[in-house]
């Protein structure tokens, strides 16, 4: 693939994201839920800290919870049914890229402009709220990574997921089910350390927390060194084993798809 082909797919996404922004701020306002869990454990913590967050924590990762899933938050699940459905992957499948890079692209490149229009939210939030507590620049710089991670993870599980339209009419219904229990096994809802201590371990070794909750409490300090390089190896075994079941679905389904004439 010449660069010259990625770059100009990556200004196709940047242009498709700035012609349905409004579509793509009412989705990031459908997303602002942890705001909402803000407000109430907030107020259940000015007796004293739960689970070891006081009402400045709560704020910290709250709002933190909300920035990363803008920053991380995929949609190729929807599009690629969509087109295996309509016959509209022919026309990708002719194109001199691969059909997956032009998903990669259009996802990512949007995802700058979902995080500015995110920004002013963030941070009314953070003024109503008082202020959480100040992020370094260490741990901002160490959560980076964990984006990339994190946002490989979310992309491989849609594509995963949406390459069962090879043989399924409904593979986005299956996504949603998937989704129910990310918003609460991923610390999208509350953090992972409100649970039962044992529960909460078989939860940090899920691939929802790898995918939300792990870079949070990376931004918000809360993880040893220790425990951000084991994180970060969790988060490198679950994008290896959701790209192998992506690549699996992806050429069976591709065969299945031209074998019956589409």
């Amino acid at each position: 693939m010449r660069p010259a082909v990625a770059a100009a797919m990556w200004r196709f996404g940047m242009a498709e994201a700035v012609a349905y922004r409004a579509s793509m701020f009412v989705w990031i306002l459908a997303t602002c839920f942890p705001l909402v869990s803000l407000a109430l454990w907030a107020h259940l913590a000015e007796e004293g800290a739960i689970g070891g967050y006081d009402q400045e924590g709560f704020v910290s990762y709250f709002v933190a919870a909300f920035m990363i899933r803008q920053m991380t938050s995929a949609w190729v699940c929807w599009d690629l049914s969509r087109h295996i459905r309509l016959g509209e992957l022919d026309a990708m499948l002719l194109r001199p890229a691969h059909p997956i890079l032009h998903y990669v692209m259009s996802n990512f490149a949007a995802l700058p402009m979902r995080a500015l229009m995110a920004l002013p939210l963030g941070v009314g939030v953070l003024l109503l709220a008082g202020g959480g507590a100040p992020v370094s620049v260490g741990d901002a710089l160490r959560t980076l990574p964990t984006l990339v991670f994190a946002w490989g993870i979310v992309f491989l599980c849609q594509l995963t997921v949406a390459s069962l339209a090879f043989w399924f009419t409904s593979a986005t219904s299956l996504y949603e089910a998937w989704l129910a229990l990310h918003l609460v096994l991923s610390g999208y809802l509350l953090p992972t350390s409100l649970f039962p201590e044992r529960l909460a371990e078989v939860i940090r070794a899920l691939p929802f927390f790898a995918a939300l909750g792990f870079p949070v409490e990376v931004l918000t300090g809360r993880l040893s060194h220790v425990a951000y390089l084991e994180g970060l190896g969790l988060q490198c075994c679950w994008v290896a084993c959701f790209g192998v079941l992506a690549s699996m679905c992806w050429r069976r389904g591709l065969a299945r798809y031209g074998s019956v004439g589409a």
